[in-house]
């Protein structure tokens, strides 16, 4: 048991540390590049952050452990939102483009729905995991085109220095072995320790695999706040929230097909409904997410870590 919790607080900084090398890599080879930052927010450093999350599912998946895989994909996203988004939102007021955003959110609140009805004979088939990798790809291409459409411009850029394009790729390639070896390190420990406490690894997963894995977002919002970006933050949990349903649970069940417990359906899925209306209605009515929004949040997040164990 104290061996495992020592594995699994080093996964923690292993995927911590790799997340972080892997988002700075990420930016800075789309501004060596000339991406625009509206891609590097919303799509690359979206698809960076959720690397963890990805790796880590796949790991559970091939393990057999499919409480563990998405457990650590829906509570993602629910500590996106109450924790990550929260805690932005304290350190500066989130403002944003109100229609762009809403367009984002309806692919999360879409993807939400469809897993949600996919799942209701608490099993996720193969040929339903692969149709959401399609709905992925479909995603990913209407980001890029809508980007380019626009023709948005490269402004101050996200996150890091200006690098060339070749220590970018090393940096990026350490971050990705990093969260490679943190995954392992989460899923085997973490299962170690659902068994000695006699709780499932679907809590594991969306309670302390969550978060381990939620912190290259939360270390992203935190500087994109400080930098007085804290617009790309939130582009940055939206898209990752779409990836989380759509990348990484159809991953996950093209490896093995998902099968759900009971709590999944009566606990974990309506609070992740609660959290997406929450952000919603925010979004609809304020256009802004104020320090009080972010203390509500994290309120909200509170009470649902809190049900996991009691």
């Amino acid at each position: 048991m104290i061996l495992d919790t020592i594995w699994f607080v080093v996964g923690l900084v292993l995927m911590g540390r790799g997340g972080d090398l892997f988002v700075d890599a990420s930016s800075q080879l789309s501004r060596a590049f000339r991406v625009p930052r509206f891609i590097v927010g919303g799509t690359i450093v979206s698809v960076a952050t959720t690397v963890p999350e990805l790796l880590t599912s796949i790991q559970a998946s091939l393990e057999g452990d499919s409480g563990l895989a998405l457990g650590n994909a829906i509570g993602s996203c629910i500590a996106n939102i109450g924790l990550i988004a929260g805690l932005v939102a304290i350190i500066m007021p989130i403002e944003f483009d109100r229609s762009d955003v809403l367009k984002r959110s309806a692919w999360m609140a879409s993807a939400a729905v469809f897993l949600v009805i996919v799942s209701w004979n608490l099993k996720i088939s193969f040929a339903y995991a692969v149709v959401l990798l399609i709905f992925t790809v479909v995603y990913l291409v209407w980001d890029i085109f809508g980007v380019v459409r626009h023709r948005l411009k490269l402004d101050d850029g996200p996150i890091g220095d200006d690098p060339t394009p070749l220590s970018a790729l090393g940096w990026f390639l350490l971050g990705a072995v990093f969260v490679g070896f943190g995954s392992k390190l989460l899923v085997d420990s973490g299962q170690n320790i659902a068994v000695a406490l006699g709780i499932s690894t679907t809590v594991v997963g969306l309670s302390f695999v969550a978060f381990g894995t939620s912190l290259p977002e939360l270390v992203t919002g935190i500087k994109a706040a400080r930098r007085g970006m804290p617009d790309l933050s939130l582009g940055n949990i939206i898209g990752a929230n779409v990836l989380n349903l759509l990348l990484i649970v159809g991953a996950s069940g093209v490896i093995t097909p998902l099968v759900l417990e009971p709590m999944s359906q009566q606990y974990a899925f309506p609070w992740l409904g609660v959290f997406f209306v929450v952000l919603l209605g925010i979004i609809v009515r304020h256009g802004v997410i104020r320090r009080a929004a972010g203390i509500g949040l994290l309120l909200l997040f509170g009470l649902y870590s809190l049900g996991l164990f009691v």
